[in-house]
């Protein structure tokens, strides 16, 4: 199991300046209550948020992206090498997810349930293990 580096909103009144600290998440549990918070802080919104996660003191060990909706969401891996989730083939374009303020144009077919990106992102987080539901990533906006 690793510990995760979390870039959300680390502070309730976080203006997201440099040196705000990331939010750890060393469980499963731990994982679950940060993804119902993030559902919940987003509630209502018209876009969903992403979080940025990697491994706590060694980034390059696994970053990835996870779009978390209040039904549908996303995980995209960025290294050891880019896959992301697979949805709907047959959806053509781009949702967006905010990421601090910033919007992100991510392929709508890279969508799943939130419970397969749940189970994603927790056999990283237990395993390091990229699910084998997983293709080569596309290019991102």
């Amino acid at each position: 199991m690793v510990t995760l580096e979390v870039w959300y909103n680390q502070e309730p009144d976080n203006d997201y300046a440099e040196g705000d600290p990331p939010i750890l998440v060393s469980t499963t549990a731990e994982l679950d209550a940060l993804i119902a918070q993030v559902q919940a802080d987003t509630k209502g919104l018209p876009v969903p948020s992403m979080i940025e996660c990697s491994v706590q003191g060694e980034p390059r060990r696994g970053v990835f992206d996870m779009g978390i909706g209040q039904e549908t969401g996303f995980v995209m891996f960025m290294t050891p090498r880019a896959v992301h989730t697979v949805g709907d083939a047959s959806r053509t374009g781009n949702v967006i997810y905010d990421y601090m303020g910033n919007a992100s144009e991510i392929p709508a077919s890279c969508e799943v349930s939130m419970t397969e990106a749940r189970r994603v992102a927790a056999a990283f987080l237990e395993r390091e293990e990229l699910p084998s539901m997983m293709e080569e990533a596309p290019d991102r906006q």
